[in-house]
């Protein structure tokens, strides 16, 4: 049996219907990140995006069309941010420093008050995309460009096993966020951070 083609959005298809669409879409990822995906109703995002009640039900055909579209708005944003930063790395040979610089820059946007929504939203979306067969193509974009990403970093650095050294950067920086968002320890102060961003790398260039 040949396959479907994929349902097409409902609502309207203007420029207004986009725009009404992504408001949603940012009200359920800042619900998600704030309270879970439990919090996640149409008059829920609703009236988290200021719109009458009835909308989300217009451009969304059910929770679960929601959270899918959720999911794939927020793993196409961190796609996008993740080639921007691997091509502002390059491939020039650099020092464990400047990598650790801009690690430690992007994983401090992550601690505000925003980053802090966007990020618990990409985890508990992650989470539940792994129940969910369908977001599979989604969830595997989204880790090769983080492979990627960590990949050019270790080749810059001069890694000997480069593949094995992103795949070890890219689950201590999970890692480490959890820690610093989602823990009773003390949050390091930026010196410490850098500290133990330049270990971390030094240590995985000579894997």
């Amino acid at each position: 049996m040949a396959a479907q083609p994929p349902a097409r959005p409902r609502g309207r298809h203007d420029r207004r219907g986009e725009r009404r669409r992504a408001e949603l879409l940012d009200a359920a990822i800042g619900l998600i990140g704030a309270h879970g995906i439990e919090a996640v109703t149409h008059r829920g995002v609703a009236a988290a995006a200021g719109v009458p009640a009835a909308s989300t039900s217009y451009y969304f055909r059910s929770k679960d069309d929601l959270i899918h579209e959720a999911l794939r708005t927020l793993a196409e944003r961190e796609v996008e941010h993740l080639r921007l930063r691997r091509e502002a790395l390059g491939s020039t040979t650099v020092d464990a420093g400047v990598v650790a610089e801009a690690l430690a820059g992007w994983i401090e946007e992550q601690l505000t008050p925003t980053g802090r929504v966007a990020m618990l939203a990409q985890y508990h979306l992650q989470l539940e995309a792994a129940r969910r067969p369908e977001a599979r193509e989604i969830l595997e974009a989204w880790k090769d460009g983080t492979d990627e990403l960590a990949e050019t970093a270790m080749l810059a650095l001069g890694a000997r096993d480069v593949r094995t050294a992103g795949i070890l950067l890219v689950c201590a920086i999970d890692g480490l966020r959890l820690r610093l968002v989602a823990s009773g320890h003390e949050p390091l102060t930026p010196a410490q951070l850098r500290r133990v961003l330049r270990a971390l790398l030094s240590g995985l260039v000579a894997t």
